[in-house]
């Protein structure tokens, strides 16, 4: 059975080795490295020299040894700084460690509230995140799968939910997004403004919103650059400077929506139904909107579709046009009300 060292005993050894070491250092390694003179090396020297030769002799040994204290202080410097580096170190993994329990803990309290019955305590759940989100960037990309799998579940399209106004209920007749589900619309507010959308889409980080029901939400400045919004309904939502560039927006119902001071370049709205939409002041280059639903849209006089798809897109005699623009020679024909039909 080993026999256990006991700690003083250890630092007794330590203190005696580096004793014998600063002793031999000043005692006995200068006499090495400037050796004393014997008698026959003062031999030859007049007698009137030896004592100055002796002195000589050991001022150099002198010098030796403050030489040797010079570099055992530099030594101990050296060996300090290490020490410190290593202390600073050893505090910042400990001050890691528990920054990420303290984000550890508040994620799950967090969650635990977004499954209360309670509307006030959902949303203090939702603030939370959003603020831990804020302090912790290695969570974000898992906080904004949390909200929008939240918003999926909360708001599906078509509506299924106690709660959720019906699927043929007239634009007119909905309530705000804010007042029948403030939880949904607190969530999207956070995901716009809270740098979630800032990993580019071929990273799959874009916020997956496809098939949300988000009938008159309200948004502004929001960041939702490549979000996923594939068949979801936003008729009569109001977007106010929001980044939807590179979003999929393809089957998408934005009738009667405000999209003003906006970016949707590049944006997927094949088959979308913009139908009596406003688009005004909105960056549409590179934006595809084949076998679109443009039925009564105020494209704005200023918006401009230089490069915008339009094959296939429907319109009618309500359609405003940007101003120079040709919807004929743009292969953009009112064919009928089969496509607004189908969106409903």
């Amino acid at each position: 059975m080993a026999v256990r060292v006991p700690k003083w005993a250890r630092w007794v050894v330590v203190a005696v080795a580096l004793g014998a070491l600063v002793l031999g250092l000043f005692v006995f390694a200068p006499r090495l490295l400037v050796p004393d003179l014997s008698q026959a090396d003062l031999r030859d020297v007049p007698d009137a020299a030896k004592w100055q030769a002796r002195d000589s002799r050991i001022q150099r040994q002198n010098d030796a040894r403050t030489t040797l204290l010079q570099g055992l202080g530099g030594l101990a410097v050296l060996l300090g700084a290490v020490y410190a580096y290593q202390q600073v170190q050893t505090g910042r993994r400990q001050l890691h460690v528990a920054q990420q329990g303290q984000v550890t803990e508040r994620f799950t309290r967090a969650i635990d509230q977004l499954g209360s019955d309670h509307l006030d305590v959902r949303l203090g759940g939702i603030y939370a995140l959003e603020r831990i989100a804020r302090d912790s960037t290695d969570d974000r990309a898992t906080i904004g799968e949390v909200l929008t799998a939240y918003i999926r579940g909360h708001a599906p399209w078509p509506p299924r939910l106690d709660g959720q106004p019906p699927a043929e209920a007239a634009i007119e007749d909905v309530p705000e997004l804010q007042v029948r589900a403030p939880d949904v619309q607190a969530s999207l507010t956070v995901l716009g403004r809270g740098g979630f959308a800032e990993q580019p889409p071929e990273f799959g980080d874009q916020l997956d919103l496809h098939e949300v029901d988000l009938r008159k939400a309200y948004l502004v400045y929001a960041n939702l650059v490549g979000a996923d919004l594939r068949g979801a309904n936003l008729a009569g939502a109001s977007l106010i400077g929001v980044n939807l560039e590179g979003a999929f927006l393809s089957d998408a119902n934005l009738a009667g929506a405000s999209i003003t001071g906006s970016d949707l370049a590049s944006a997927d709205l094949g088959w979308a139904n913009l139908e009596k939409a406003l688009l005004e002041g909105t960056v549409v280059s590179g934006v595809s909107l084949a076998s679109a639903n443009l039925f009564g849209a105020h494209l704005g006089v200023m918006v401009d579709l230089e490069g915008v798809y339009l094959q296939g897109a429907v319109a009618d005699g309500d359609t405003q046009w940007p101003r120079f623009f040709d919807p004929v020679m743009s292969s953009t024909f009112a064919l009928g009300r089969s496509l607004a039909e189908r969106h409903g």
